[in-house]
């Protein structure tokens, strides 16, 4: 009995002590980070599927939001869902993990990573779809029609998740390592998107300048005056959808280039790096709602009083 408490706080003073030297300058720090990324996450999961699944239900059910543009925004709402069902859960896990020591038990790092590039291309296919969407609808309008079915979009829509998916599996299969998947993923994928979405929106800028100086100088058609105010105000959503994406991908950019370029990352940056990315599926059906009345009425229940006269 003796020995049994002897080496018991044999084993407790030399734990006591790794703490005190290493531990406080190395784990401490992780730990924290990982304390405040789990808890943004658990706050943000619900909402992020919660909202993203009433985008989709406003966009179903309203027939007044049931355009070409905003039947893209709800196929993009369902990967944004998608990142709040398989990606911030399985994060969340993956981080506890780390905090209670179980991660060479269960490590579900490989499945945060693989839906985690899964949906970032899917998500940029989607944005593309929609860029071209209004590239047609404000330079080609007269054969819009034509160009933009129903069917073509399905048939767009699958092939973003066929590809998204069968390219990260692809990489996987060969046993790639971490380093040039993420090399792949950022310069072939990501990078040709960003390049095409970027050259698209140029031309544009261009078309609706050149529609507003037409308005101005012009004597156009009312009917044609709506219309163009209509389509700016689509573009101006999906302009704004397109710089959250930027603006939250931005930092994991940042990290997965210095990695490339063999620079020192700091790891206790990479749990805020991995939230922020996924906290864009959380802000993109919020923009939605700003800037659609329809949609937010639908998505918060507001409700408009019409005043009931006597007469009724």
């Amino acid at each position: 009995m003796a020995n049994l408490t002897g080496s018991n706080s044999t084993n407790i003073t030399g734990m006591f002590s790794n703490i005190s030297t290493e531990g406080e300058t190395e784990n401490v720090p992780l730990q924290v980070n990982n304390i405040i990324t789990i808890i943004i996450n658990v706050i943000t999961c619900p909402f992020t599927v919660l909202l993203n699944v009433l985008v989709i239900m406003a966009v179903k059910r309203r027939p007044r939001l049931q355009t070409n543009a905003n039947i893209l925004l709800a196929r993009l709402a369902v990967t944004d869902a998608m990142t709040g069902l398989t990606t911030q859960p399985l994060f969340i896990v993956w981080k506890t993990f780390q905090l209670i020591d179980l991660k060479n038990f269960i490590n579900p790092f490989f499945g945060v990573n693989f839906t985690m590039r899964a949906l970032a291309v899917c998500s940029c296919l989607h944005l593309m779809l929609v860029t071209c969407e209004r590239l047609i609808a404000i330079k080609f309008t007269m054969d819009y029609h034509e160009i933009v079915t129903k069917k073509k979009f399905k048939v767009a829509v699958i092939s973003c998740w066929v590809y998204s998916v069968t390219s990260e599996l692809i990489l996987r299969r060969f046993d790639i390592t971490i380093m040039i998947a993420d090399l792949l993923v950022a310069l072939v994928q990501i990078c040709c998107m960003i390049l095409f979405i970027a050259s698209a929106y140029f031309v544009l800028y261009l078309e609706t300048r050149r529609h507003r100086k037409m308005i101005k100088t012009q004597q156009l058609p009312q009917e044609e005056v709506e219309r163009f105010i209509k389509e700016s105000k689509a573009l101006k959503t999906t302009v704004y959808v397109i710089g959250a994406v930027a603006l939250c991908y931005l930092p994991m950019a940042f990290v997965m280039f210095s990695y490339a370029m063999k620079w020192q990352v700091d790891p206790f940056l990479k749990p805020f790096v991995r939230t922020f990315a996924m906290l864009n599926s959380f802000l993109n059906p919020l923009i939605y709602c700003w800037r659609q009345k329809e949609m937010r009425k639908f998505v918060f229940r507001i409700r408009t009083t019409q005043p009931v006269h006597p007469a009724n």
